[in-house]
């Protein structure tokens, strides 16, 4: 968990983000639906000297223009390194038993 990056909403408005929230209703997946505006939002971070994927998406939920999507209770692993992929294999391996798709994602 104090990897993740939390994310504190109301209804669908994402009030805050980022991994050191003390108050958290949320995890983000890492999935985004991104318009042409986070990139400006981005450039404007950059000026600051913090030019995230994070920090742009801060910047639009202090404008109001960040909202969420909940996956319920959908499947979802974060990955960022081999010990984190293996786990996720593990567990995927379990829930999805006769998954036709395994052979073909192993090869890919």
């Amino acid at each position: 968990m104090e990897d993740a990056t939390k994310v504190k909403r109301s209804g669908s408005l994402i009030l805050e983000i980022g991994k050191d929230l003390a108050r958290y209703d949320a995890l983000d997946t890492g999935m985004f639906l991104c318009s042409p505006e986070l990139f400006s939002r981005l450039e404007a971070a950059k000026e600051n000297g913090d030019c995230s994927l994070s920090d742009g998406m801060r910047q639009l939920a202090r404008e109001q223009k960040l909202r969420a999507f909940d996956i319920g209770d959908a499947h979802w692993q974060d990955v960022d390194s081999p010990q984190a992929l293996a786990h996720a294999e593990s567990i995927f391996a379990a829930d999805f038993p006769e998954n036709p798709f395994a052979e073909s994602l192993v090869d890919a």
